[in-house]
């Protein structure tokens, strides 16, 4: 029994457990070039990235007054950017951040929803959208922040030398349980799963019950969101798995300053590998546990918290960084 509830655990810590459901969504805008990021005062973007099949949907918080930092968010799992930062936006906005935010390749608006993009176009994303913010913003420190697996997805970049571009990194409940930290157990279940039935699709139901939040608001939102899915298959399963690896992996040399962020409350992701991994981290870092959080901190009840956390931190950055 303990086996199966670390498997269907470790599927929802992967997942960052977001919930299907019917229900209305605003569509992005029309297409605009990253040369144009910033050209206009609408929320929504397409990005256009070099090679890529199709632009990706992406939305941008104005700053109010004079900006003092860019911040580029990325979502996790089966979540989407307007999901996960819109009320994170608007405070940072009102206090002088610009955020960007884009549906990473097979989530959110994207016509690929479902379908496991690899490990290798996430990161080339993140590391070509932060070339092309920065460029439109050359005169403003530029952050890059990632929740889940857009956590793992931001530490694997930046391990890997590809965010040169950026001041920091914040990690939130980053998927980054991989390498040894990961039971050899779960790796073989998650690999003889690819190869025998790739597309079937896990939700842990029936073996095990995880609370994400202590926002019942939250929860209803995300029930009714068609865009959201919390349920992997096989073969992303297994593609999980190995972004987790490949962000451990790339933890000993990121040496950008680092903010890691764990909630206390978190019944998805566990703190040993979350700690495992910062401790590697090669550069300069911060650990906070937030007494009162959740997987979903920038959503919890108490998700101001973490967005003023992650706003004194910026400052205390831009403050010392001698640049």
């Amino acid at each position: 029994m303990a086996a199966r509830r670390g498997l269907a655990a470790l599927v929802l810590i992967l997942a960052a457990c977001a919930g299907p459901a019917p229900g209305p969504q605003t569509a992005p805008a029309a297409p605009l070039g990253l040369s144009q990021l910033a050209a206009r005062e609408t929320r929504a973007l397409r990005l256009e990235l070099p090679g890529a099949e199709r632009p990706l949907p992406a939305w941008h918080w104005r700053a109010k007054g004079r900006p003092w930092a860019v911040l580029l968010g990325l979502h996790g799992f089966g979540d989407h950017a307007l999901s996960t930062f819109e009320e994170a936006g608007r405070f940072w906005a009102a206090r002088g951040v610009e955020l960007y935010a884009y549906d990473q390749r097979g989530f959110g608006h994207n016509p690929d929803r479902r379908r496991w993009p690899g490990a290798e176009a996430l990161i080339a994303d993140v590391a070509a959208v932060a070339r092309a913010v920065k460029a439109r913003h050359p005169g403003l420190p530029l952050f890059v922040i990632g929740h889940s697996m857009g956590g793992g997805v931001t530490l694997s970049a930046a391990g890997e030398g590809r965010l040169a571009e950026a001041a920091g990194v914040i990690l939130l409940s980053p998927a980054v349980w991989g390498g040894d930290t990961l039971p050899m157990r779960y790796r073989f279940t998650a690999w003889a799963a690819a190869q025998i039935a790739p597309d079937k699709r896990w939700t842990g139901e029936g073996i095990v019950r995880i609370r994400i939040t202590d926002n019942p608001k939250l929860l209803r939102r995300l029930a009714r969101d068609p865009l959201r899915f919390g349920n992997p298959s096989s073969a992303e399963f297994l593609g999980l798995v190995r972004l987790s690896d490949r962000a451990l992996a790339a933890a000993p040399t990121n040496t950008l300053p680092t903010l890691t962020v764990w909630g206390a409350h978190d019944e998805v992701v566990p703190e040993a590998p979350v700690r495992r991994a910062h401790e590697l981290f090669a550069g300069p870092k911060d650990f906070v546990r937030v007494p009162t959080g959740w997987h979903m901190l920038l959503r919890d009840l108490q998700a101001e918290k973490v967005h003023a956390l992650v706003l004194d931190w910026m400052r205390k950055i831009v403050r010392t960084d001698p640049a």
